[in-house]
């Protein structure tokens, strides 16, 4: 019987050793690009960025993210009439956002923040399956 209550708990062990290993397989977001974009598509990146780092609705080129997963986004420095930095040295970074593609959905991460942000009217694929020679 000991046999048995032994060969049961190693088989027990087994099989949940199986299921939490299969559980730690997580999907991880690889860099994508747009597969076309639109004004409504442009608008919806505009608003997430707004999001992200707030003041007005940043200008984006009609081509961004169709050939590059990375945009970096540079905070607007107020000038005086000699073209000064209004409080002197502007020392605010860049922000970068990447687009992604994470299960099929479409996302746009801010890299300072962490923030992910989905996105519903974009359609993207992955920047490798797109350009494989990069």
């Amino acid at each position: 019987m000991n046999k048995l209550m032994f060969f049961k708990y190693i088989t027990l062990s087994c099989l949940l050793l199986g299921i939490s290993a299969c559980q730690q397989v997580q999907a991880v977001a690889e860099p994508a690009v747009l597969t076309e974009t639109s004004p409504e598509v442009k608008l919806e990146l505009q608003q997430q960025i707004q999001k992200a780092i707030g003041g007005p609705l940043v200008r984006l080129a009609d081509n961004a993210y169709l050939f590059e997963s990375q945009i970096w986004i540079e905070s607007v420095v107020l000038k005086d009439d000699k073209g000064r930095p209004l409080d002197g040295r502007h020392m605010d970074l860049a922000n970068l956002f990447v687009l992604q593609i994470d299960q099929g959905q479409c996302q746009l991460r801010h890299n300072k923040s962490g923030q992910v942000f989905m996105l519903t009217k974009a359609k993207c694929m992955a920047e490798k399956q797109r350009f494989p020679e990069k």
